[in-house]
């Protein structure tokens, strides 16, 4: 049962405020009741990061030298610092190798996408502080949403496989994962203010209160940001909360609670296919005029569709927006239970409300939108003016309530050479998603932006909720992991193998009624469907230090991911049918750490099977979840940072990658019959064959200078390789100058100004790709549709740290 906040608007806003201020009283509990427990000393951490801390690091902050047995990238806070405020962690990691990351705006604050190695976002695992935040039901990720950069310590990206003691909900590519700046030992407080394009304004600041005795500490955090969309009209707004609370219990064990709060109101950019673009410009979004409605009059016709698509009135820009609210909360528990055994334990809770805002037209005689089975329907009367004539529009946003508490923990034993962890992870998921119908006024204004079950004004003549989607989902995550470590020649080798069960069990319920479920008479979606897929997922590395400064490594693991839960809901799937997407990813590489330079270069290959696509099906007359077959991706990809040299210093990477599908795609005509797509040898959609990223930075004691450029080859944007997006480069550069501390005193003053797509490049970045841009066989075509990259934005930022 789906539980809402009562009063409508007014009420949920009390309720953000009260979240806020129970972390913030959390917080202050938390502290008391450290500073009533016993002296500790300092302890390790529970979340297994692969970046080891105490190596080398390049003068960019770009690159960190790596232990573990595939590849690895980072960036450290010495490059997010003087970044753009608000920037998200995909774009921090952008020049990283293997990395395909575009932004629908420069700020950072709306969503953005990502692909490694053709892996989409939506197969790559997302970590916040040791939890998975992928979305439960799709695994989708959305990186404004988490932390605020300023509290980021390092954000890291596996490009290949995770380690088998990696958490996660079923991801067949890399890892991101994001490490918050822990509170510092001494009190300070950071303020923060960012001005910029499009009337940018950002406010942040940080409090630690340094040890406030029996060596607990803590900070908490909070930002405001307010920008205006780029294209089109709209004004994003986003609040959000960073706090953690650390306490050493002694003898190296450490108790960590962490909390992060996001609310936000943004406005979508709307995916525009090249034709449109060409119609209606590269700067066109949704509608910026809404076209009054007439009053409800009896006997006549009201039509709210005023056509053509993208300017009537249901592409209305304040019917796109995107509400959302979530909460994650995790303990880390890191205790020593003897000189050669350890526990870690990670109890977590993650916590989303909001949805994904649409709109539609709704005929009064729609008898399988709005009828009772066994009744007969003389139509609904929508608008109040006793008849069933018209076509209303109402605000059909796509809502979302999830709960998901999990814990992770693992034991580890040392024992002479060798190392051992067992572990395990277990997730329940509840995901309520629905599609109401909320009333829009005369001048296209929703009753509410947000979800809202007191504003749902549309029964049947049984009394039953109108809605266009009605389901409840619950996914268990059960994964027994064990890893297996043993070094030799004096700590210059060391073996590693792992192994873990993934099952991932999905049961839901379809509240549509039969008429909403069926898209023929041999399509009908169940209601009551499951799913449970599993699998043994193995895992070896190995990584030889040749001396200080050299070492090879190479790994070979087996990834599975589970199929989303949108097949659960659709008409004509067979669920027994559904097979899970696994690879098996093989990498070996070489690193280098020496006097004035760090690099990096890796070989890869993975195997994919079973790839799950959502594909349009014409005989179901909807989309589908459909298996498009294996795939080959192999490469290289290579990495380079220096330590300062007069000044300055410098990153590279470069990434190449083959990819081809290996099988046709077949597709359902509406006679019956299927016809196959030439898909067969075919590049995998959205994976350039060629990455380059370079760096160069100038720095010099209160001053510093850099310039970032990155180069993208051409993109596929359909699986038939008939339409693809050009090849592109971006520049940005940023400059920032320290205040003198004989004019600021204790009060530490940095600027940075920083500008991003320094020469206003004009390229498409996120791709909505399709099956085949031109008809094929009697297969009608299937369109691509894009994001235009943002303009040239310039922003910035004062740092003040007492």
């Amino acid at each position: 049962m789906t539980t809402f906040t009562p009063g409508g608007v007014a009420a949920r806003e009390r309720s953000r405020l009260r979240r806020i201020l129970l972390a913030g009283a959390a917080l202050n509990v938390m502290v008391c009741g450290g500073a009533m427990a016993q002296e500790a000393s300092s302890a390790g951490d529970v979340e297994t990061i692969l970046i080891t801390g105490g190596r080398p690091v390049s003068a960019t902050g770009q690159i960190t030298m790596q232990e573990a047995p595939k590849s690895a990238s980072s960036v450290t806070q010495k490059f997010i610092q003087d970044q753009p405020a608000a920037a998200n962690p995909f774009q921090l990691i952008n020049l990283a190798p293997g990395v395909n990351s575009n932004g629908r705006d420069a700020t950072g604050t709306g969503r953005g996408a990502i692909s490694v190695r053709g892996f989409q976002s939506n197969q790559i695992g997302l970590i916040l502080d040791g939890v998975p935040v992928n979305d439960s039901g799709t695994f989708n990720v959305y990186p404004q949403e988490y932390i605020d950069a300023e509290n980021l310590s390092q954000v890291y990206i596996m490009q290949g496989a995770g380690d088998a003691d990696t958490p996660n909900v079923g991801e067949t590519g890399g890892n991101i994962g994001m490490v918050i700046q822990k509170p510092s030992d001494d009190f300070h407080v950071t303020l923060q203010q960012a001005l910029g394009d499009n009337n940018l304004r950002r406010e942040f600041v940080r409090v630690d209160t340094g040890d406030l005795g029996f060596r607990t500490k803590a900070f908490i955090s909070y930002s405001n940001a307010e920008v205006d969309v780029w294209r089109g009209e709209g004004t994003t707004k986003r609040q959000h909360v960073d706090a953690s609370i650390a306490h050493d219990i002694g003898d190296s064990s450490r108790i960590a609670l962490s909390a992060f709060y996001n609310t936000a109101e943004t406005y979508s950019y709307q995916a525009l296919t090249k034709a449109q673009i060409a119609q209606y410009g590269y700067d066109f979004n949704f509608a910026t005029a809404f076209a009054p409605t007439a009053p409800a009059a009896t006997g006549t016709v009201q039509n709210d569709n005023n056509g053509p698509l993208l300017t009537q009135r249901s592409n209305y820009y304040k019917l796109a927006t995107n509400p959302f609210e979530n909460l994650v909360v995790s303990v880390k528990g890191n205790f020593a239970l003897t000189d050669s055994l350890r526990l870690d334990v990670q109890p977590y809770l993650w916590y989303g409300f909001g949805g994904g805002g649409t709109a539609g037209y709704f005929s009064e005689t729609n008898a399988a939108q709005f009828g009772v089975p066994g009744q007969a329907f003389k139509g609904i009367d929508l608008n109040g003016d006793h008849d069933t004539l018209d076509n209303k529009l109402f605000y059909n946003l796509f809502a979302q309530q999830q709960m998901r508490p999990g814990f992770v923990t693992r034991g580890k034993w040392t024992y002479g050479h060798n190392e051992l962890v067992v572990g395990f992870q277990y997730e329940t998921g509840k995901l309520r998603e629905w599609k109401p119908l909320l009333s829009v006024d005369a001048n296209g204004n929703p009753v509410s932006l947000w979800p809202d079950l007191y504003n749902e004004h549309v029964f049947r003549a049984d009394g039953s909720v109108v809605r266009t989607q009605d389901q409840k989902t619950t996914t268990e995550v059960v994964r027994p992991f064990v890893v297996d470590t043993l070094n030799l020649f004096d700590d210059k080798l060391a073996l590693s193998v792992g192994l873990q069960h993934s099952q991932i069990n999905r049961s839901g319920i379809n509240y549509l009624p039969l008429s909403l479920r069926t898209a023929n008479a041999n399509a009908i979606a169940p209601t009551h469907p499951e799913l449970d897929q599993g699998k043994f997922v193995p895992s070896a590395g190995a990584v030889y230090h040749i001396d200080d400064s050299n070492q090879i490594f190479a790994s070979a693991t087996q990834t599975f991911r589970a199929t989303d839960n949108s097949a659960l809901y659709t008409p004509g799937v067979n669920l027994s049918t559904i097979q899970p997407e696994t690879t098996v990813d093989l990498e070996a590489g070489y690193r280098y750490a020496g006097e004035w330079f760090i690099s990096s270069v890796t070989v890869f290959n993975t195997n994919y099977s079973n790839r799950q696509q959502s594909l349009f099906d014409v005989t179901a007359n909807t989309t589908v979840s459909k298996n498009i077959g294996g795939v080959i991706i192999k490469g290289l990809e290579a990495e380079v940072g220096t330590k300062p040299i007069d000044g300055f210093s410098a990153y590279l990477s470069t990434a190449y990658t083959q990819s081809h599908l290996k099988n046709d795609l077949y597709v359902g005509l509406a006679n019956g019959s299927t016809v196959p797509l030439p898909t067969a040898g075919k590049q995998l959609t959205d994976t350039p064959e060629w990455l380059v990223s370079s760096l160069l930075r100038y720095e010099r004691d209160s001053y510093f200078a850099q310039i970032q450029g990155k180069y993208t080859a051409h993109r596929f944007s359909t699986l038939t390789n008939d339409e693809e997006v050009p090849s592109f480069y971006t520049f940005d550069v940023a400059a920032g100058y320290t205040l003198p501390e004989a004019l600021t005193g204790r009060f530490a003053t940095k600027l940075v100004l920083s500008v991003t797509n320094l020469f206003d490049k004009r390229y498409l970045g996120g791709i909505n790709f399709g099956n085949n841009a031109q008809p094929y066989n009697g297969v009608a075509a299937n369109l691509p549709s894009y994001q235009p990259a943002p303009p040239r934005f310039i922003s910035a930022k004062m740092t003040v740290t007492y």
